[in-house]
């Protein structure tokens, strides 16, 4: 998720024009909390399904690489762990908001 300088959105700002918010974005997400957090879960989602086949895979007897087992593991330890503080972090956000007073 690309971060544009403060500085372009003040110049807007004392000119008294609006404010355009309009970017290409290659990845196919718009960068909202939503939409960054479901990307998260769906790949610790993704990452939990290949370690379990690899540890399935690997209890079956038609696999014995133990390192992949190993990687996925951990693949799927850290997806999850950042999904995790990725949800933190909005929930962080949006109790800031809350405690705004108007």
């Amino acid at each position: 998720m690309p971060i544009d300088p403060i500085s372009q959105n003040i110049v807007h700002l004392f000119n008294n024009e609006p404010v355009t918010t309009e970017k290409s974005n290659p990845a196919g997400t718009d960068g909202h909390f939503a939409n960054i957090l479901t990307e998260a879960i769906t790949t610790a989602r993704e990452n939990d399904a290949a370690d379990k086949a690899s540890m399935l895979g690997l209890l079956m007897g038609e696999s014995d690489d133990l390192s992949s087992l190993l990687i996925d593991a951990q693949k799927a330890e850290l997806s999850l762990q950042l999904a995790l503080q990725i949800r933190n972090k909005v929930i962080d956000a949006y109790n800031e908001v809350m405690r705004m007073s108007v």
